[in-house]
């Protein structure tokens, strides 16, 4: 038996058992400690890279979003899908958790897993006077250590070989905390595993519990920071789960119908399909980094016996700015700000590699505004509201012209979002008939 029984949590659960559960998820926050980019150089190496995450104001941007969950103070807690930090710093965890206690100390609840930059990362480094500098990540024990009050220490149980758990809410709810990173074989050659998997003997504690949730009438919301499915043609190895369909029917057997995931970074909604029992679909939700525009993080509700819903919010960090009488010009008006960043961003990356194809300056033009204008909304999960705009477009047309490399296939692969909305979900808990589990609301147009 590869699992710990670590604390029952009765509470006020029998009392509470018909009111609405609301949690707020976010992901990706990629916190970096100011004891490690000492300057604030790291801001300058990312946008020389065309890195969308923001960077210089992820301190602001966090702390924004602490101060937002502690207004709206969710009732079930804040999940968080891992990455917490740049590249797994010490400091930033350390400091991050400084910061996250601000949330504790009012008295809601915290869930973290980590993400593949959180432990055991080669790539931390201290940034100073245009060096990096190796500094100590963390251990698996040392993440625990850190985030103990996160999870950890009123998880109902403890899986012995990963940083897996299971919370309990309440009596009829759990949440699925699974760990399917790869950090074991990280080294100098190889600082930092994309890919997620699942080892075998986690495999066994979680159907172990699985079963008994089911056989409880427990419902099971999971967490994973790697997608349980496929989201894009492009962007899926490394992003999805070594082996996901084998998740997937595990998912399908104990009625667990909503994945929650991170690391992708974009805002998107897929289902899994089991292919042993007929109609079962489990929804992957991936909330898009809360450093990317359009710097959103999602409410929760979990309404018993009638529905889950899920639906994404944009993090006013003007209004945390105006409050505290800071006068950055980017933070009072930051939602322009954070477009223009993004947009920016693509034009720089594309515009010079569609240059060097000897594309006209005129066509390159062209080429980069149209997918600067896709790639954000893309991102923020938002093609819907554009694509019709964009595909009668003269810009989008010239991009006929380089039909062999990556970026148009990128494009075709955007714009396949044309009909979909990916920031609203409601799933029906009903079991009545066949009606658990599918979709009550979902704004998809076209």
């Amino acid at each position: 038996m590869n699992s710990e029984k670590v604390n029952y949590l009765k509470g006020d659960d029998e009392t509470n058992l018909d009111k609405n559960i609301e949690f707020i998820v976010a992901t990706d926050l990629h916190y970096i400690s100011p004891k490690a980019d000492v300057d604030g150089e790291l801001s300058e190496i990312c946008e020389a890279k065309g890195d969308l995450k923001q960077m210089k104001y992820a301190s602001e941007i966090i702390d924004a979003f602490i101060s937002e969950v502690i207004k709206y103070k969710p009732s079930g807690g804040l999940i968080i899908c891992g990455d917490l930090t740049y590249n797994g710093e010490m400091v930033s965890h350390i400091d991050l958790m400084t910061k996250l206690q601000k949330i504790l100390d009012k008295g809601i609840n915290i869930y973290v897993i980590p993400g593949n930059h959180d432990i055991k990362n080669y790539n931390a480094y201290k940034y100073k006077a245009a060096q990096k500098i190796p500094i100590k990540s963390v251990s698996p024990k040392m993440f625990k250590e850190i985030y103990f009050n996160c999870g950890f220490k009123s998880a109902l149980y403890r899986d012995k070989y990963s940083i897996s758990y299971i919370s309990q809410v309440n009596s009829e709810l759990w949440l699925l905390m699974l760990d399917t990173n790869f950090y074991q074989e990280n080294n100098w050659k190889n600082p930092v595993a994309i890919k997620g998997s699942i080892n075998e003997s986690t495999y066994e504690w979680l159907e172990q519990h699985l079963k008994e949730a089911k056989e409880k009438n427990i419902k099971v919301i999971a967490v994973t920071h790697h997608s349980l499915v496929d989201h894009n043609d492009l962007l899926n190895k490394g992003y999805t789960i070594e082996n996901n369909q084998r998740l997937v029917e595990l998912y399908a057997k104990y009625n667990i119908i909503l994945n929650l995931s991170g690391h992708l970074h974009i805002q998107h909604i897929k289902p899994g399909y089991s292919k042993k029992i007929k109609n079962k679909k489990i929804y992957d939700i991936a909330t898009s980094s809360l450093l990317v525009c359009r710097n959103q993080y999602a409410t929760l509700t979990y309404e018993p016996k009638k529905s889950i819903y899920y639906k994404t919010k944009v993090l006013n960090v003007s209004r945390w700015a105006f409050e505290r009488g800071i006068l950055d010009n980017n933070l009072l008006h930051f939602n322009y700000y954070s477009y223009n960043y993004a947009y920016s961003q693509t034009y720089k990356k594309i515009y010079y590699e569609l240059l060097r194809r000897n594309l006209s300056e005129y066509e390159a033009k062209m080429m980069s505004s149209t997918l600067s204008k896709l790639n954000p909304a893309f991102f923020s999960g938002t093609v819907v509201e554009i694509y019709r705009i964009i595909e009668v477009s003269d810009n989008y047309k010239v991009w006929s012209l380089v039909s062999d490399i990556f970026y148009h296939k990128y494009i075709d692969s955007i714009m396949k979002e044309r009909k979909y909305d990916h920031n609203t979900l409601k799933l029906s808990l009903r079991e009545d008939g066949e009606s658990f589990g599918s979709v009550i609301w979902n704004k998809a147009k076209g």
